[in-house]
């Protein structure tokens, strides 16, 4: 009992460090990625090569730090829970340049626009929305100018043994097709964008 106690504090006082560390450096609107432990995530990181399998945008919420991130419907998540729920409390921060603060106005607004159930095909439509898929449209919106990469289906690796199982579940069963050439942003493909520049990671 006493070793779960102190695991537990261990762990407690690790997220607690890293959200002390972030107060320093974060604005509002930089972009934060974590390293999701679902079923989901596995195949995310299985198709796409990355760690990094979950995504969201830095905000304030009564003068906390909060993530907005799209888990069906737009979810206010604060920052040491959203570190919390990542592998070894993982994650990295990172700002894009074509955002200033003037346009946060914009970001609130564009937020709520796209606050919408989760997309569970990944399709790139308003009616649903994934973590990615939010990031990226709502930057689009407010700069003018999208975030990332934009993909699609077919350049993910698709023959790992999670993604065949997501697929099979997902699709198959209920009798649809993956489609090949329906456009996709991922949370790696976020970070291919030249207008975004480093600002934390957890150690």
């Amino acid at each position: 009992m006493k070793t779960v106690l102190v695991l537990i504090l261990f762990f407690s006082n690790m997220v607690f460090a890293a959200s002390n560390a972030l107060d320093k450096v974060l604005a509002e609107g930089d972009i934060i990625l974590q390293q999701s432990q679902s079923e989901q995530a596995a195949a995310i990181a299985e198709a796409t090569d990355s760690v990094w399998t979950h995504v969201g945008i830095v905000i304030k919420k009564s003068g906390e730090w909060h993530v907005a991130e799209a888990r069906g419907p737009l979810q206010i998540t604060p920052i040491k829970t959203f570190i919390g729920r990542s592998r070894n409390n993982a994650y990295k921060v990172m700002r894009y340049g074509m955002f200033t603060q003037k346009m946060l106005p914009k970001l609130y607004a564009a937020l709520y626009k796209y606050n919408q159930p989760y997309d569970i095909f990944f399709e790139f439509s308003d009616e649903r929305i994934y973590c990615s898929e939010l990031v990226y449209k709502v930057f689009r919106e407010v700069t003018g100018r999208p975030v990332g990469l934009l993909q699609k289906i077919k350049d993910l690796k698709l023959d790992g043994p999670f993604v065949k199982k997501l697929i099979e579940e997902r699709l198959t069963a209920i009798g649809r097709e993956l489609n090949p050439e329906e456009p996709i942003i991922t949370p790696v493909g976020l970070l291919s964008d030249e207008n975004l520049t480093f600002v934390h990671e957890s150690l």
